[in-house]
C-alpha cells in the first residue's frame, strides 16, 4: 500500500504509516494503528508501575506485604509465593463470552475478578522488595533489570554487582549515581561513558580511566576537566577534593558542567548499529524510531528493549519475535496487545506464544483476553476450550469487537487492533513510568482520559 497520513484518534495530531508499515501489519494480521507512535507508547506505559509500593496484606495468605497495588484499589492481590503456588483455582474467574457486550467492558470484569501479584520477578533471591526484576541475589528496591548482585535503588540494571542509584547500567560494579553508562567499575555522578575505570563526573567517554569532570575523552587517564595531569598530581588532587564532601560535589559538579557543555557531542549514541535511527541504540540491525535498544533487528517503535526482532511497538520488551504493541514483558513470540508476559517465569526464555490481549498470563500458548493466568493454553476470559473450538470462536470475538467497539469514557473508540484502554489500568498515571517520560498533572491526565492515584498512607 501507498503512505497514507493520518490524524490520531487520541491527541488529534498527524502521523504516517509508510507502505513497509502496512506490510508489517499484514503479516501480522492487524488492522493499521488509529493512534500516533507516541501515543502508543504512553498507552503501553500507564499499565507499568515500577516505583510506586505500597504496604498491604496478600488477600490469601494474610501476611505483611509489598505491592504495586495502593490498599484502595479494589483488586485482590496476593504475595508471589501463593500467587505460583497451586493454592487457588486458576479456572473459578473463567467466563463464557458475551457477544451482547463489548470485549473490553468484559475483560474489565477478569481484572477485577482474578488475583494480581504483589510485585513482578522471577528467580530472585533476598531480593524480595525488586519489582520486575528477574535473577537478582541480594539486591534491594531495584526495577527493571536483571542478573544483578549487591545492589539497591536502580533502575534498568542489567548484569551489575555492588551499584546503587543508576539508571540503565549494564555489567557494571561498584558504581553510583549514573546514567546510560555500560562496562564500567567505579563510576560516579556521570552519563553515557562506555568501559571506563574510576571517572566521576564525566560525560561522553569511553575507555579512560581515573578521570575528573571530563567529556568527550576517547583511551585518557589522569585528566581533570579535560587537562592532562601526572598521576601524582591527579591523586594530589582527589585527596585534596574528596566527593564523599558535599560542598566539594557541589564545587565539582559546577565545574564540570561547564566542560560537559564546552564539548561537542555526537548526534546520537548509536554504536555498533546498521540502518539505526533514534538514540541508545547499540549492536542493532533496521531500527527506526528506538530509544534504549539492545541487539534488536527489523523493529520499529522500540522504547527500552533488548533481543527483539521483527517487532512493532514494544516498550520494556525483550526476548522475543514477531510482535506487536507489547508491553513490560520478555521470552515472548508471536503475540500481540498484551502485557506483564513472561516464559518459563523469566524473560531469557521463549516458552509463550501467540497471546492476544492477556495481562499477566505467564508461560502460557494460544490465549486470548486473559489475565492473571500461568501454565495455560487454548483460553478466553480464562476459560479453557478444545484447540479447534478456541480458534473458531477467536476469529468470531475479533470480528465482534469490530462491529461492536469499546467506547471509553472520552469517547475514544476501541476496535480489534487497539492496546488496552488507559482507562482500564490499575494504576494512575502519577504511578506509572509514563510520569518519568511524559508528565502530566493531575488535571491535564484527567482530562486526556488516564486514572489518578490520591491515595496517601497513613502509616507512619
Amino acid at each position: 500500500m501507498p503512505q497514507e497520513t493520518k490524524v490520531c484518534q487520541n491527541c488529534q495530531k498527524s502521523f504516517v504509516i509508510e507502505p513497509e508499515d502496512f506490510d508489517f501489519y499484514e503479516k501480522m494480521k492487524v488492522p493499521a494503528p488509529t493512534w500516533r507512535p507516541e501515543c502508543r507508547d504512553v498507552r503501553r506505559l500507564v499499565v507499568r508501575n515500577g516505583h510506586s509500593l505500597y504496604k498491604g496484606k496478600c488477600s490469601l495468605c494474610g501476611k505483611g506485604i509489598v505491592s504495586r497495588f495502593s490498599p484502595d484499589k479494589p483488586y485482590k492481590v496476593y504475595c508471589k509465593e501463593c500467587w505460583w503456588s497451586d493454592n487457588w483455582d486458576q479456572s473459578q474467574a473463567g467466563k463464557d463470552y458475551d457477544f451482547s457486550r463489548p470485549f473490553f467492558e468484559q475483560f474489565k470484569t477478569l481484572l477485577l475478578k482474578t488475583p494480581h501479584v504483589a510485585l513482578t520477578g522471577a528467580n530472585n533471591v533476598n531480593s524480595d522488595w525488586g519489582n520486575q526484576e528477574t535473577d537478582d541475589k541480594n539486591c534491594y528496591l531495584n526495577v527493571g533489570g536483571h542478573f544483578n548482585e549487591d545492589s539497591a535503588y536502580n533502575t534498568f540494571e542489567i548484569k551489575g554487582k555492588n551499584c546503587f542509584d543508576n539508571y540503565w547500567v549494564w555489567q557494571s560494579e561498584q558504581s553510583y549515581e549514573n546514567i546510560n553508562c555500560e562496562r564500567c567499575w567505579k563510576t560516579f555522578f556521570s552519563i553515557n561513558c562506555f568501559d571506563c575505570l574510576g571517572v566521576a563526573l564525566c560525560s561522553d567517554m569511553r575507555n579512560c580511566q581515573n578521570c575528573l569532570g571530563c567529556s568527550g575523552l576517547r583511551n585518557r587517564q589522569y585528566y581533570i576537566f579535560n587537562k592532562p595531569f601526572s598521576k601524582q598530581k591527579y591523586e594530589k588532587f582527589i585527596a585534596e577534593n574528596r566527593l564523599g564532601k558535599r560542598d566539594n560535589l557541589v564545587r565539582l559538579r559546577e565545574e564540570a558542567k561547564k566542560v560537559w557543555l564546552a564539548t561537542p557531542k555526537k548526534y546520537s549514541q548509536i554504536v555498533k548499529c546498521q540502518n539505526a535511527q533514534g538514540n541508545y541504540i547499540s549492536e542493532s540491525k533496521n531500527i527506526a524510531n528506538g530509544w534504549d535498544v539492545e541487539k534488536c533487528q527489523d523493529a520499529k517503535h522500540l522504547d527500552i528493549t533488548v533481543s527483539l526482532k521483527d517487532c512493532y511497538d514494544a516498550t520494556c520488551f525483550g526476548w522475543g519475535e514477531f510482535c506487536y504493541e507489547m508491553g513490560h514483558a520478555g521470552g515472548v513470540n508471536r503475540s500481540r496487545f498484551s502485557c506483564h508476559l513472561f516464559g518459563d517465569g523469566q524473560i531469557s526464555a521463549t516458552s509463550s506464544a501467540d497471546l492476544e490481549y492477556c495481562f499477566s498470563t505467564q508461560n502460557s500458548n494460544d490465549c486470548f483476553g486473559c489475565c492473571n493466568l500461568r501454565k495455560q493454553e487454548y483460553c478466553i476470559l480464562n476459560k479453557k476450550y478444545a484447540k479447534d473450538e478456541y480458534k473458531q470462536l477467536v476469529e468470531k470475538i475479533k470480528k465482534q469487537m469490530i462491529e461492536m467497539p469499546y467506547v471509553d469514557k472520552k469517547g475514544k473508540v476501541y476496535k480489534y487492533g487497539e492496546f488496552f484502554p488507559p482507562e482500564l489500568s490499575p494504576f494512575g498515571y502519577n504511578e506509572t513510568t509514563t510520569n518519568d517520560y511524559y508528565p502530566l498533572s493531575k488535571q491535564e491526565a484527567l482530562d486526556r482520559g488516564y486514572n489518578w492515584n490520591d491515595y496517601e498512607s497513613d502509616v507512619k
